[in-house]
């Protein structure tokens, strides 16, 4: 724990992601840390954030209600904000959270206000905030295929990505997410997606050079399983490395790399979805000049999951060393 140096609701943790991974981490830092922002994407255009995107105008909420319920307790609130609707003509698939969210973005006229007020009814112990306050599309160009829009559309296809960025190029960021950067003593980027969920945020210019700039400690959580489509055969050094060749060197010192074995029943049923698990590739690691954390870190009931509580010893750790 990093009492040593701060009490834990003055050590400041950014943690910047999306999907299932980034509310895994927060449960992790809630661990040592009271004083949280979360950075979650807003590129989604799938499912219910996608509907709401395209028929209401608002910036996709489900990446940013998921932690805002990661950083809740677990009661009927939070249970509602996650409960989604399974029929009804134009209902059937939305989360209750989006709706709230959305309602909130409408009624405040601004999407940051609206998670905070979310944030109040969930009593949520940390803040969620998006990168930027613009309405961004993922854009990738492939060899052959050329360039595709829209986060679905460039998940499960990136196999010969050549390029990958937001529209519009110039989007500004969230102040109050570079703020919280700048402030932060930890900032934590993945697990997650690392092209969809985690490149969202990285590729708002403005979020990406608070990271560079930053004195804080900065860590990377490599995923424990490759995603099919996304980042297959990918070891841990590749990566850190696509991080390097299509965002940019600089945004991280520290990288934590899961090393669990697994049981040749889940090793099985993962690769009936063309799952397995993220190799380390050891040997080139060394070459990356970052520090490299190996530990036993999957959820051995979910191992495509972290497990919170292996996750949060090794980043407070990382924080006593502060």
């Amino acid at each position: 724990m990093p009492t040593d140096r701060k009490q834990e609701n003055d050590f400041k943790v950014v943690a910047v992601g999306g999907g299932h991974g980034l509310p895994i981490a927060l449960k992790s830092i809630q661990k040592y840390s009271q004083n949280i922002t979360a950075i979650a994407t807003v590129a989604d255009d799938g499912g219910s954030s996608g509907r709401l995107r395209r028929e209401l105008a608002v910036l996709p909420p489900g990446d940013s209600r998921n932690c805002l319920v990661a950083l809740a307790d677990d009661n009927l609130i939070s249970r509602l904000f996650q409960y989604r609707f399974t029929c009804g003509e134009g209902m059937a698939g939305h989360a209750l959270g989006n709706l709230i969210i959305a309602a909130l973005s409408e009624l405040t006229g601004d999407f940051s206000t609206a998670l905070a007020e979310a944030g109040k009814l969930l009593k949520a112990k940390g803040k969620v905030l998006p990168p930027t306050d613009e309405k961004v599309t993922l854009c990738a160009r492939l060899e052959p295929e050329g360039t595709i829009r829209g986060q679905c559309n460039v998940a499960n296809r990136l196999r010969s990505l050549v390029s990958i960025w937001l529209e519009p190029t110039n989007s500004r960021a969230n102040e109050e997410a570079v703020a919280a950067i700048k402030a932060a003593d930890q900032i934590i980027i993945g697990p997650g997606s690392l092209f969809t969920s985690i490149f969202p945020n990285l590729l708002v210019s403005g979020i990406r050079d608070a990271i560079e700039g930053s004195k804080a400690q900065r860590i990377f959580i490599c995923n424990t399983m490759v995603q099919a489509g996304e980042t297959d055969g990918f070891t841990a050094e590749q990566h850190i490395t696509a991080i390097f060749k299509y965002i940019g060197r600089g945004l991280i010192d520290t990288a934590i790399i899961n090393q669990s074995s697994f049981s040749s029943q889940h090793l099985s049923e993962l690769a009936k979805i063309n799952v397995t698990p993220v190799a380390a590739g050891e040997n080139n690691l060394a070459e990356l000049d970052m520090e490299v954390i190996f530990a036993d870190l999957a959820d051995q009931d979910y191992p495509a999951h972290h497990d919170v509580n292996k996750l949060a010893r090794v980043l407070s750790g990382q924080a006593d060393k502060i």
